[in-house]
């Protein structure tokens, strides 16, 4: 697949990050019409500009954007 593709998809799959609070691969894949093979490489894209946060939860893989993670020291 052509990067700039890879890329236009990560840019939808961005928008709609932003619209929720986290969301699995198959859900965002619909939601944005993509596969679910073009979903996860946008994801890749993301999660390498740290864009991202990704985690496994009830066996899903569960995809965040980056406001997700908040740290807390102390």
């Amino acid at each position: 697949m052509d990067k700039k593709i890879v890329g236009v998809n990560a840019g939808k799959i961005w928008h709609v990050l932003n619209e929720v609070d986290g969301i699995s691969i198959p859900e965002l894949a619909r939601k944005v019409n993509l596969s679910v093979e073009s979903t996860a490489l946008a994801v890749g894209w993301l999660a390498r500009e740290n864009k991202v946060f990704i985690e496994r939860k009830n066996g899903l893989v569960e995809v965040y954007n980056e406001s997700h993670m908040t740290f807390s020291f102390g």
